[in-house]
């Protein structure tokens, strides 16, 4: 069995565990099918030697699955909220895309009708928490059949302002913003997302109350909040420490040779903002001359989306910009940036334990958990930039040095800032953003929604 490469299923499935639930998802392998259908009902055990929680998969077929996931999720949707599209010339929506969002509406029926099942085979009173944009329906679809049900479904990345999400098709639009209506708690990372599908129910809901974030639709009342996610520092301090990250921290040292290590990891996604960072990276080089040979940037991560051709070109750019600045500046036993692709997860936290500047300059992002990841578990004084265009940024601004994503000289500038900081102000900044961690970590995030769960339900 395989599971997504996101951020959004390691920060859920310590939750799901603890709860003992059920998680409903999709196939997304052959091999996840297999397995799938090993099991009555399509209901894998994980881990399935000792389960703590059940999943039950759906299968769907592949060119369904292929316009449900890769055309509207991957691409139409994904590039509307986070602000991608080149309107003067993208995006084109044309006879397939009208013809995927069928597969996208008959997908969203199927995990209705398995949700729908669970709850029927259930004797406990359900509570169905929906995640994402993969599932802007589904909640109408539960409804037509469970009238009386409770639902919440949290967006894990941006909402965009109500013009540019415009973008879709009228009745598209309409489909997505009434069925999330059909929910009676939906949540985001930031307020700035509130306030956004706000003033995008507008034209479609009975009464939009900007002052208690409330949507009156259909004669019922949605409520609306924000729930800053977080991470489980002590699950991941316990991680650090283990065996296996403690071997990766060599391969670390090899790279770092006692260099400064500035460091960034996500997948190869437009919305990272990689070219950016690497094109400041290489302005800093050019400026501060002295630096060169003293400083090495690591980038690990994987590919993302590949059945998508702007995730293809994009990561062929990413390829040629590290190329450029390797041939650039290289000289004796000194690369200065160093690739480690397809990473495993303990590669990742050997890196996040040692870096000394960590980089993550994302265009728009839901809220990106990597600068909280880092900075649970960094034990050099990492310093964190952070662009203000991260959902992150509105809780470690404080403690970070912040920039405009598309603004290269100045994300140039604070590298130079970080290398030359002294170790005091490291410090100080670094124990800033680990107790804002550690004080509102996922369970948090998680209790918040139940505690409101629990006064509407």
């Amino acid at each position: 069995m395989k599971t997504g490469a996101g951020g959004l299923v390691s920060t859920l499935i310590p939750l799901m565990e603890q709860v003992n639930g059920t998680w409903v998802a999709s196939a997304m392998t052959r091999v996840d099918s297999n397995v799938a259908e090993s099991y009555n009902g399509n209901r894998v055990p994980i881990p399935e030697d000792n389960p703590k929680f059940w999943a039950p998969l759906i299968v769907t077929d592949s060119n369904i699955y292929e316009e449900y996931y890769g055309v509207i999720n991957n691409l139409l949707l994904w590039f509307i909220h986070h602000y991608m599209w080149n309107l003067a010339y993208t995006p084109d929506i044309d006879d397939k895309t009208h013809k995927a969002w069928k597969s996208y509406q008959y997908v969203n029926h199927q995990f209705a009708d398995k949700i729908i099942d669970e709850v029927n085979s259930n004797k406990k009173k359900p509570l169905i928490m929906l995640q994402d944009i993969h599932l802007f329906l589904c909640p109408a679809y539960i409804k037509e059949k469970l009238d009386d049900i409770f639902l919440s479904h949290f967006i894990h990345i941006p909402w965009p302002h109500p013009d540019y999400f415009s973008i879709l098709p009228d009745y598209m639009e309409k489909s997505i913003v009434e069925g999330l209506l059909s929910n009676d708690l939906i949540g985001f990372h930031i307020k700035k997302y509130v306030k956004n599908f706000l003033m995008t129910c507008e034209k479609y809901a009975d009464e939009v109350d900007f002052k208690n974030n409330k949507v009156v639709y259909n004669g019922r009342g949605v409520f609306i909040k924000d729930y800053p996610i977080s991470v489980d520092d002590k699950k991941l301090k316990s991680l650090a420490k283990s065996e296996d990250v403690l071997k990766k921290e060599d391969v670390i040292k090899r790279i770092k040779k006692n260099r400064f290590l500035i460091y960034r990891t996500e997948r190869t996604d437009p919305s990272k903002n990689i070219i950016r960072g690497f094109k400041a990276y290489d302005l800093f080089l050019k400026k501060y001359p002295e630096f060169q040979g003293k400083v090495v940037f690591l980038k690990t991560g994987m590919s993302s989306r590949e059945s998508v051709k702007e995730y293809r070109d994009y990561g062929e750019d990413v390829n040629k910009i590290i190329e450029e600045v390797n041939d650039k500046y290289s000289k004796d036993d000194w690369k200065p940036i160093e690739t480690i692709f397809n990473a495993e997860y303990a590669i990742v936290t050997a890196a996040l334990k040692n870096y000394d500047c960590l980089l993550v300059n994302s265009i728009y992002d839901g809220m990106n958990i990597v600068p909280k990841e880092g900075a649970a578990v960094n034990e050099k004084g990492g310093v964190l930039i952070l662009s203000e265009t991260t959902g992150a940024y509105g809780e470690l601004k404080n403690y970070s040095l912040n920039i405009n994503a598309f603004d290269i000289s100045q994300t140039a500038e604070a590298i130079y800032k970080a290398v030359t900081m002294d170790q005091n102000e490291r410090n100080q900044r670094l124990e800033g953003l680990k107790n804002i961690i550690s004080e509102k970590n996922v369970y948090v995030w998680m209790m918040e929604q139940f505690n409101d769960i629990g006064k509407l339900f």
